[in-house]
């Protein structure tokens, strides 16, 4: 016959297996996060290729530009390092990162002649153009950047990126999956300790 003492053990041995934060998630999901992780990695190097690409056509500088530049060298760089984390597996910080790297991609606007654009992957936008009327507007493009400041310029548009959108809320519910699973980690150590104690003492 099995001993509690026995049956104890294992199911430590476990809970001790699936501390492991990839255990906590199916290998389908699994998957899908290494395909995220290479989407933010690729898409970030496309960007950073963009930049210094568009440096070669540029005739003058300023400070404005300059500073636009090193800002989006360092968004196109950090989508990297989020793509980075979420491979090297440890999923509770890289899905936050990840989370802020979606959501400042959601938006693309140029109102009051500032104008701002940041994609490190895909676009697929849904906006309007209010600049000569009501307008509903559609794109579609890869990794891309616009910061621009005119005074003359008087389009007015907003757009919402569908794509980054969709991840934030994937992230979202991914999170709550892994949060989940996490409490049922706790609850199960509690009672496992609870009894081991309890087995101590009857000893």
């Amino acid at each position: 016959m099995r001993t509690k003492g026995s049956c104890i053990n294992k199911l430590c041995a476990m809970l001790l297996d699936i501390r492991d934060m990839n255990k906590y998630i199916d290998k389908e999901t699994n998957l899908k996060l290494k395909i995220f992780s290479f989407y933010q990695i690729i898409g970030g190097l496309i960007g950073i290729g963009l930049v210094t690409f568009s440096l070669t056509n540029v005739v003058a500088t300023n400070n404005l530009l300059i500073i636009a530049i090193i800002i989006f060298i360092i968004l196109f760089g950090f989508s990297i390092f989020c793509g980075l984390q979420v491979l090297k597996g440890d999923l509770t910080r890289a899905l936050k990162l990840s989370t802020i790297n979606q959501l400042l991609q959601v938006f693309t606007f140029s109102l009051l002649g500032f104008s701002f654009k940041y994609v490190a992957g895909l676009l697929l936008s849904l906006g309007l153009d209010l600049t000569d009327g009501f307008n509903i507007t559609f794109n579609f493009s890869m990794s891309a950047f616009q910061a621009d400041l005119n005074a003359d310029n008087e389009n007015l548009q907003i757009g919402f990126n569908l794509i980054s959108i969709f991840l934030v809320i994937y992230i979202e519910k991914l999170q709550k999956k892994i949060e989940l699973k996490k409490e049922l980690q706790d609850s199960l150590e509690k009672t496992l300790t609870e009894k081991s104690s309890t087995t101590h003492n009857t000893g």
